[in-house]
C-alpha cells in the first residue's frame, strides 16, 4: 500500500545520487564462462551489484565460489571468498575475508585478502599476491606461514612468501 504526503498529495522525495548506484543487482548467481568455446570456470554468488562509477566494477558483497576447469571440465581448482570486487580495467580480482584458494595440486591456500592481477605477464610470481598473513597447506599436510603474506603465479605453483619481521608465534591466525 502507498501512503501520499498529506500536505500537499505527492509522494515524498528521496534524493538519490545515481552515481553510487548498481546499475544491475543479480542474485543466486551461478554462471558458465568460457574462452574459446570451452567452458573455463563456474562463478556461485549469493549477489551480484554491477557498478559503473566512478569506474566498471563487479562486487559481490556475499560469498563467492570459483571453480577452474581443464578442457575436459576436470576441476582443476578454486577459491571461496566472503566478498570478491572485480576491476574491470584494471584486470584486478581483490578477494577479503576468509579467502580460500587451492591449485590442482591440492595446495590449499588461506589468508584475509587477495589479489589476481589478469594482466600481469604469464609465469609471473605478480599474478597472485597478498600483504596479510597467509598459511599455505601443501596436499601432504605441511603447512608455511607467510606473515608478510606471498606472491605467486597464476597456477599458484612455487609461491614466494614473505615473513619480514621475525619468529611467528603459533597463536597468530588468518584474521590478523
Amino acid at each position: 500500500m502507498i501512503s501520499c504526503n498529506k500536505k500537499n498529495g505527492n509522494f515524498p522525495i528521496v534524493p538519490v545520487d545515481a552515481q553510487t548506484l548498481p546499475i544491475s543487482r543479480t542474485e543466486d548467481v551461478v554462471s558458465l564462462i568460457s574462452d574459446s568455446g570451452i567452458t573455463r570456470y563456474r562463478v556461485k554468488a549469493k549477489v551480484l551489484e554491477i557498478y559503473t562509477h566512478p569506474e566498471d566494477y563487479w562486487y559481490f558483497p556475499e560469498k563467492i565460489y570459483v571453480e577452474q576447469f581443464d578442457s575436459l571440465l576436470q576441476v582443476k581448482g578454486n577459491l571461496e571468498a566472503d566478498t570478491a570486487y572485480r576491476f574491470l580495467k584494471k584486470g584486478l580480482l581483490q578477494l577479503i575475508g576468509n579467502v580460500v584458494v587451492k591449485n590442482l595440486e591440492g595446495t590449499i591456500f588461506e589468508t584475509s585478502e587477495l589479489f589476481m592481477d589478469e594482466n600481469a605477464p604469464s609465469g609471473s610470481r605478480q599474478a597472485i599476491y597478498t600483504h596479510k598473513l597467509a598459511k599455505i597447506t601443501r596436499a601432504n599436510g605441511d603447512y608455511q606461514y607467510g606473515r608478510d603474506g606471498f606472491r605467486s603465479d597464476a597456477y599458484l605453483n612455487d609461491p614466494q612468501l614473505y615473513a619480514v619481521g621475525g619468529e611467528m608465534s603459533v597463536s597468530e591466525t588468518i584474521d590478523n
